[in-house]
């Protein structure tokens, strides 16, 4: 169980996957949040590998108008649901599919994020290159799109694609955060 830590869902409790997903930690979620507060308003936005749900119900919570949750794992994507559920929240949708099937999916429904949460399993370092290539040959990402990207130690990731890079540090745990423009 964790804690949603703004907006209108503040304080509700939502449900995690038994096994197999880490949820983003709280004090991370306020960081990225905080960083992205200019473009979650009305946002379209994309929880890849999303475990729980919280980044894109965090965004939610935050004003965006729709997020869309995809995980492979059925566990997973069922607890989403019943997260959704639980908070009355129409604006989600999720996909219980790999991402690249996924991203696809949504290149064919001619989708645009304006804003991408990249939390992988951190022992699945390739896919963070990987997704990111498709997100842009797939033409997902709105002009001002932000990606945002957890992981522990170092990724192969090349940031030259994107006019602006922050990086945050918080403990094992590393935030990269691009943006197309701001």
């Amino acid at each position: 169980m964790i804690k949603i830590i703004g907006g209108t869902y503040r304080s509700r409790i939502i449900a995690t996957p038994d096994q197999g997903t880490v949820p983003t930690k709280s004090m991370v979620r306020e960081a990225v949040f905080s960083a992205l507060s200019d473009l979650i308003p009305g946002a379209t936005v994309l929880d890849l590998f999303a475990g729980s749900g919280a980044l894109g119900i965090e965004a939610l919570s935050r004003g965006a108008k729709a997020a869309y949750f995809v995980d492979s794992g059925a566990k997973a994507a069922s607890t989403i649901l019943a997260n959704l559920a639980t908070l009355k929240e129409s604006h989600g949708t999720v996909v219980n599919l790999d991402y690249q099937a996924a991203l696809a999916s949504f290149k064919a429904q001619g989708l645009h994020f304006d804003a991408v949460f990249l939390d992988p399993p951190y022992a699945l370092k390739e896919s963070y290159q990987n997704a990111v290539n498709l997100l842009l040959s797939f033409h997902l990402l709105s002009p001002k799109a932000a990606i945002m990207l957890e992981y522990e130690g170092t990724i192969p990731f090349s940031e030259s694609k994107f006019s602006f890079a922050r990086h945050y540090n918080y403990g094992r745990t590393n935030v990269l955060i691009v943006r197309r423009s701001l």
